[in-house]
């Protein structure tokens, strides 16, 4: 076994935090060591030192006992992966290939934030783990996040369009049940196009084009382009409205773009719902 193919105390760490970030309701404790693939007594002590390092919290209700990675155990996991991802990119040949290219943000976070930085940080956890449930789902793989931005890398743009409605549609239902204070509105837009794939993260003009589209979506709301609509228009279920060429920043030609409707945004301002600025 190499020196990159054995585990280390960290990499085990890493693995826990990951397992129970991926269960917004709470990991418990024998799915974390199914997981991870580690035995219930040494797992003991390796959640005890993630309490004690302020990286993960134990909750415990009804009598089941739950554990949830804090703020500091995602960032310290984020810094993991994109250091793994780094070693990575030195060590493996970069490969090229088709990919669906989703990007996201919350419309209006850097007001939100502030307003109230810790509340808004809780929110976007919030977000965080319902669009990384949904991910797993239809096979999407998160490249990277960027504040309140995701990136993510998809096989088939179907399968990144039926994502993005079904986390459009689940932040919908999150946003009936909270006060209107609480409300988060992701922006989502999707490109389909040639990318290098170096380590963990995907490079190339397809990316810079997809990190130009998801501005152009509604508060709510899915954009992509045309190479989306041309593998998804009879596919997805569905209708979509042409939005015509946009120029974009740093882009030499205009990107034709077209919006995935949704039925509970029509008419949306006229039912009482506060839209923010995009």
């Amino acid at each position: 076994m190499s020196d990159r193919q054995k585990r280390s105390k960290t990499d085990i760490y890493a693995s826990i935090l990951e397992v129970v970030r991926r269960n917004p309701s709470g990991g418990r404790i024998t799915k974390i060591s199914y997981g991870v693939g580690v035995p219930l007594d040494r797992l003991k002590g390796m959640t005890d030192d993630l309490i004690d390092f302020g990286l993960l919290k134990k909750v415990e209700s009804e009598g089941e006992t739950t554990y949830h990675a804090t703020p500091r155990g995602v960032e310290f996991l984020e810094t993991y992966w994109k250091m793994n991802g780094y070693l990575e990119a030195f060590e493996e040949k970069p490969t090229r290939g088709l990919a669906a290219i989703v990007f996201a943000d919350v419309a209006g976070y850097t007001a939100l934030t502030q307003r109230d930085e810790r509340h808004a940080l809780t929110l976007l956890e919030e977000y965080r783990a319902l669009t990384r449930g949904v991910l797993q789902r239809f096979n999407g793989r998160e490249v990277k996040t960027i504040g309140d931005a995701f990136m993510v890398e998809f096989t088939s743009a179907l399968e990144a369009s039926q994502c993005a409605v079904e986390i459009q549609r689940m932040m919908h239902e999150r946003n009936m049940a909270v006060p209107n204070e609480d409300r988060l509105w992701a922006r989502i837009g999707i490109h389909v196009g040639d990318v290098e794939k170096k380590g963990g993260d995907i490079l190339g003009d397809a990316v810079n084009i997809g990190s130009r589209v998801y501005p152009f979506a509604a508060p709510g709301g899915i954009c992509i382009t045309r190479q989306v609509f041309d593998q998804v228009w009879n596919k997805l279920g569905n209708h979509l409205s042409e939005m015509g060429k946009r120029e974009a920043k740093n882009l030499e030609s205009p990107i034709e773009l077209f919006s995935i409707d949704l039925p509970w945004l029509v008419g949306a301002g006229q039912r009482g719902t506060s839209l923010p600025d995009a």
